[in-house]
């Protein structure tokens, strides 16, 4: 292998053994903070969605309390007629409303042991007892029996099969009314929190691929500079050797006059001095012998 090839390998494997380092260890990095960002942004809006379905139950919870101690009970002065409550105009508008932008909520009767839908977005599920929830669906079922002792309400995730066949997870909250059988309920997909979570990672992920095109691209004109550093070093140091290669051929075949045309300070100058040393020995060493031969 030529002096200049390895002047050139040797260039090339001092900067791109770097240089695929530091883009391993980017990438990696940058990985792990998208993963990050993705785990945290997904747990803030989990909890803010949570946070928004918990508080939405507490105002309908109050809202409906107020309006059953104010605008019926005191005025009737007698018992709560609840069939007739499924077609009041007031408790209708109270206990069925939209939550975020895919959610509603809906009232539940618990009372002798069952529950039912009192209040539904779906009129045909008024009246309809959740029982068989308990071997259909045990998570919807644990939620909707409503909260344990000391808790004000109860909440979960679960799975819900949606009239067209298609399976949706869903989170509920299930908030008591006090002094009542009533049980307020809001419910929110997850996939309305899922939706700008996969906004972000595609949106991170293609930052990602970005800056590891820029990086190569950077890599790209890296190595060409490299390379092209590496030719001109390899050729101006390579240059002089093979001049003094030259040299010292033809010296060897008695072209003891032949200049020598390097003038540099370095090693390769003092090669070339003593190169030079050489050709004056060798003439006055053979001036010696021609006069000898004259005697």
């Amino acid at each position: 292998m030529s002096l200049k090839a390895r002047f050139i390998l040797v260039f090339l494997g001092i900067s791109i053994i770097p240089l695929l380092l530091a883009t391993g260890a980017g990438y990696y990095h940058i990985t792990k903070i998208n993963q990050f960002a993705c785990t945290k942004t997904e747990q803030s809006l989990r909890d803010s969605a949570e946070a928004l379905v918990e508080q939405k139950a507490e105002d309908i919870t109050k809202m409906i309390q107020l309006y059953l101690q104010t605008q019926i009970a005191r005025q009737t002065r007698r018992k709560l007629n609840w069939n007739k409550l499924q077609y009041d105009p007031v408790l209708l508008q109270n206990g069925i409303q939209t939550v975020g932008k895919t959610g509603y909520s809906f009232l539940l009767m618990k009372k002798a042991g069952k529950i039912t839908y009192f209040l539904h977005p779906n009129p045909k599920l008024v009246g309809t007892e959740l029982t068989s929830m308990a071997k259909k669906n045990p998570d919807f079922w644990q939620i909707v029996q409503g909260p344990k002792s000391g808790e004000r309400f109860s909440r979960g995730y679960y799975f819900w099969k949606e009239p067209d066949g298609r399976i949706e997870r869903k989170f509920i909250v299930v908030m008591p009314i006090p002094n009542t059988p009533l049980m307020v309920a809001t419910t929110i997909y997850t996939k309305e929190v899922e939706s700008p979570l996969k906004e972000l990672e595609s949106s991170l992920v293609s930052t990602q691929k970005r800056f590891l095109w820029q990086f190569l691209l950077g890599g790209i004109v890296t190595v060409a500079l490299v390379i092209f550093l590496a030719i001109v070093f390899a050729m101006r140091m390579a240059k002089p050797i093979l001049h003094l290669t030259d040299v010292a051929n033809r010296i060897s075949l008695g072209e003891l006059n032949v200049p020598i045309e390097i003038t540099s300070t370095d090693e390769i100058g003092d090669l070339a001095d003593a190169l030079r040393r050489m050709q004056a020995s060798l003439r006055k060493a053979i001036q010696r012998l021609q006069r000898r031969r004259n005697l």
